[in-house]
C-alpha cells in the first residue's frame, strides 16, 4: 500500500486524525472489506498475519510490565526474559511483532488487540522514518512503553500543538491508525448513534459523564463489546467524533 501524504525531510507523514480513518478505510476495504462498513469485531490477527505478512509472538519484554510490544522493521536482536525474569536475547526477523506475555488470557484481549494494532500501524506509517537511509533515525526496532499503548488522555485537534518531538507524532499516530483500524470510522459512527439514540429515546445528545454516569457507561461498554476493545478506547473514539463531551 502506497501512502501519498506529505512527508518530512526524515520520512515522517503529516498526517491528520482523518486521514488515519482514509488509511485504514484503505486497509480495510482492500483486506476485510466486511467491517468497513458494519459494525463487528476486526480480526486484527488476521490482518497483521494473512494480509500483511507480519509474524506475532509472545514473550516477557520487561519485568514491570513498562513495555507492552514492538516491531521489527529489519532482522533484529533484541531483549526479553524469561519467566524467571532472567534477561537473555532473542533473534527476530523483520516484519515482527513481539507482545508482552502479560496480555495473555481473555481478560487482557482487547488491550492485547489494541497492542497489535498499535504496532501493524507503525509498520504502515513508520518504515520510512526507521529506514537505513534516515541515519538519524535508523532504528531496527520499536518498542512501545505500556504509557504510549492506548494512552487514555484524548488530546484535542487546540491542543495537539503540545506533541514537540517526532518519536511523540510516532506514538500519537499509532494510536490514532490503531483505533482506525479496530473501530472503524463509518460503522462506528453508525453504532454510535444507534446507540445514543436507544439510551435517549430517540433523542440524540452528546453524552456526557458528569450528567448521567449510568447512561455514559453504559453507551460506551456496548459500543466495546460490539469491537472487542476497551472502555477507554471506545471512550476516545467517542470525543474524536463528537459524541462524548471532552472534559
Amino acid at each position: 500500500m502506497e501512502l501519498n501524504y506529505p512527508q518530512k525531510s526524515n520520512g515522517m507523514f503529516i498526517i491528520s486524525r482523518d486521514d488515519m480513518d482514509d488509511i485504514a478505510n484503505q486497509v480495510l476495504r482492500n483486506e476485510i472489506p466486511s467491517v468497513a462498513e458494519f459494525a463487528k469485531e476486526v480480526d486484527i490477527v488476521y490482518l497483521a498475519k494473512e494480509c500483511l505478512f507480519l509474524d506475532i509472538l509472545s514473550k516477557c519484554l520487561s519485568p514491570d510490565k513498562s513495555t507492552l510490544g514492538l516491531i521489527a522493521f529489519e532482522d533484529d536482536s533484541i531483549s526479553c526474559y524469561d519467566l524467571r525474569y532472567n534477561q537473555k536475547t532473542l533473534d527476530i526477523l523483520g516484519g515482527t511483532i513481539v507482545v508482552d506475555i502479560s496480555l495473555s488470557g481473555q481478560v487482557n484481549l482487547p488491550r492485547r488487540r489494541f497492542t497489535i494494532a498499535h504496532e501493524v500501524a507503525h509498520w504502515i506509517l513508520h518504515r520510512t522514518y526507521h529506514s537505513p537511509t534516515n541515519q538519524k533515525f535508523a532504528l531496527k526496532t520499536v518498542s512501545c512503553d505500556s504509557k504510549n499503548i492506548e494512552n487514555i488522555i484524548f488530546i484535542p485537534d487546540s491542543d495537539l500543538r503540545l506533541i514537540r518531538t517526532d518519536p511523540e507524532w510516532e506514538e500519537w499516530q499509532a494510536d490514532g491508525l490503531a483505533a482506525a483500524l479496530l473501530m472503524p470510522s463509518i460503522p462506528f459512527q453508525r453504532l454510535a448513534i444507534d446507540k445514543i439514540s436507544y439510551y435517549y429515546g430517540g433523542n440524540m445528545k452528546q453524552i456526557n459523564i458528569q450528567l448521567d454516569p449510568y447512561i455514559y457507561g453504559n453507551i460506551i461498554r456496548d459500543i466495546s463489546n460490539v469491537f472487542n476493545v476497551s472502555f477507554a478506547a471506545t471512550e476516545i473514539r467517542l470525543k474524536r467524533f463528537g459524541f462524548a463531551s471532552i472534559a
